[in-house]
């Protein structure tokens, strides 16, 4: 039998700063051996975070002249399979598209932009594989921190599980743009970067408690670069950790230096020695805030977690794999919300328990569960707007939301869900959902017709329903419900909100009780 011949992969990342290669193999028991990684300097978040939010022209050629070479790089290698990917400097400028577009027709490579959800998805995929016998990952309250030119990722770990994330507007490179800091002498920009940088903790403790952490992961080359003068200066190169005094003692140190002073120190080429000083002092605050007492620095990156992902194609469509935290998310987005926790639990397993009745129906899978599964768990949250027309609240709350786990193309498909949970039926007058292609739409039309009928079975808000079974031998299809107490409500509001249903699954639907204990 002919031995396997390893797959060749490339992935790409677009960020602030940097464009960035990585190139591996992936074996038949689909491990991965990075073969070779490669970085130029392209400095978009310079353009993106400046007054226009524009890249320009000659960023412009300087990406393609990367990614010329880049593309050489992997055609050399005979790459069979690439994923590229933008964030935030791209995501926010004005002409991203229009930027893509270009790159697509002068490199023939794609990038997707992904979304802040996304990012720190790809980054605890990778955090968690690199430090997965690490006991920092398990604790009781762990946060991964990524400060990038553009952006800083947050991710909070409960035991390991992701209850919480987000990517702020805390980078270097924006900072320096927005603020214009090459105007005022290096004092005054310390101390500029000081007060926004506060500015920003102070909004950053309302979603997540900085308080509680008693364990900080840290990701980037800012931290790396910290870790290893560090530790050689404490003779501890073989650890990977920053007790907090000293990293919070080199911060203040370097405070003193301006780029130059920094690039020589630490020979930096000035992309890097640009960066140094806001990332250590953003780590540096972020530490401050928290009860831990080091910082452990992960080699782990965007791009790593990139490989994972086209190593284990299985893995990335599983909803399996991330439907703790995707769920625990979409919870605490919830909570912001003071959403009906356990009306919202209650419809769900209704829902999902619907979907697997009709699995040999929609002929849908896992992944498509969990979006309906999220959906109902978060149907009601426009009622923190008004209870009037609640259900289009739900919707445009839910689409300018961030869920750990999901692109935006799921978000759009789990906010129109929730959208049709009541009221009319979807329509080619309504926007949002004209806004999804075709499959999506259709998708939209399953899942909604679901959770229409799961959400009246808890109708009271009482979670008298426990379970459900469907009888389909005749016409019309029936659908018994096991509870507690009197149902009488339930059957009727399932009935009546039993239109889509009939619509989309071809079948009259009769709700009635099946035997009520207790």
């Amino acid at each position: 039998m002919p031995a396997h011949t390893p797959e060749v992969v490339a992935v790409l990342d677009m960020g602030a700063t940097a464009i960035r290669l990585v190139i591996a193999e992936v074996t038949a028991d689909r491990r991965v051996r990075l073969i070779e990684e490669a970085s130029r300097g392209v400095l978009l978040g310079r353009d993106t975070f400046s007054g226009a939010g524009v890249i320009k022209p000659r960023t412009a050629d300087s990406a393609f002249a990367a990614l010329d070479g880049f593309r050489h790089i992997m055609d050399g290698y005979g790459v069979t399979e690439v994923r590229a990917v933008a964030t935030s400097a791209v995501r926010e400028a004005r002409n991203g598209d229009l930027f893509l577009d270009r790159v697509r027709a002068r490199t023939g490579i794609s990038f997707d932009v992904i979304n802040e959800a996304e990012e720190t998805r790809l980054l605890y995929l990778a955090v968690r594989d690199s430090l997965r016998r690490h006991p920092a990952l398990k604790g009781a309250w762990t946060l991964i921190a990524e400060v990038g030119g553009g952006s800083t990722s947050l991710t909070l770990l409960r035991y390991g599980q992701p209850v919480r994330s987000g990517v702020y507007a805390l980078g270097a490179v924006r900072f320096r743009q927005r603020l214009e800091l090459r105007r005022y002498s290096h004092e005054v920009q310390v101390a500029l970067l000081k007060r926004v940088i506060a500015n920003v903790i102070d909004e950053i403790r309302v979603e997540i408690p900085l308080h509680k952490v008693t364990q900080i992961i840290a990701v980037g080359g800012d931290i790396r670069l910290a870790a290893s003068h560090i530790q050689a200066q404490d003779g501890q190169q073989q650890t990977r950790e920053i007790p907090r005094d000293a990293l919070v003692a080199f911060a203040s140190d370097i405070e003193t230096l301006d780029d130059d002073a920094l690039a020589a120190r630490f020979r930096l080429p000035a992309i890097e020695a640009d960066t140094l000083i806001p990332s250590m002092m953003i780590y540096a605050t972020l530490l401050s805030d928290t009860a831990a007492r080091r910082i452990i620095v992960s080699d782990a990156s965007l791009r790593s977690g990139m490989l994972m992902d086209l190593a284990e194609p299985e893995a990335q469509a599983s909803a399996r794999d991330f439907e703790h935290q995707v769920l625990a998310s979409a919870e605490a987005l919830g909570s912001r919300f003071r959403f009906d926790r356990a009306h919202g639990r209650h419809v769900a397993s209704l829902a999902t328990k619907l979907f697997d009745l009709l699995q040999d129906e929609h002929k849908l899978s896992h992944r498509e569960r969990l979006l309906l599964q999220t959906a109902a768990l978060l149907h009601d949250v426009g009622i923190h707007v008004s209870l009037r027309s609640h259900h289009k609240h739900s919707q445009y709350l839910l689409s300018a939301s961030q869920i750990f786990g999901l692109s935006n193309d799921e978000t759009a498909v789990v906010a129109n869900v929730a959208r049709y949970h009541r009221g009319n039926l979807p329509q080619r007058s309504h926007l949002p959902y004209m806004e999804l292609d075709q499959p999506e739409r259709m998708l939209v039309n399953k899942l909604s017709a679901i959770l229409r009928v799961a959400n009246a079975l808890d109708a009271e808000h009482l979670q008298k329903v426990r379970d459900l079974r469907l009888l389909r031998d005749d016409q019309p299809w029936v659908l018994e419900l096991i509870g507690t107490g009197d149902v009488t409500m339930e059957q009727l509001a399932g009935t009546a909100r039993a239109d889509l249903f009939v619509e989309v699954f071809g079948r009259e639907l009769l709700v009635r009780s099946a035997n009520v204990v207790g």
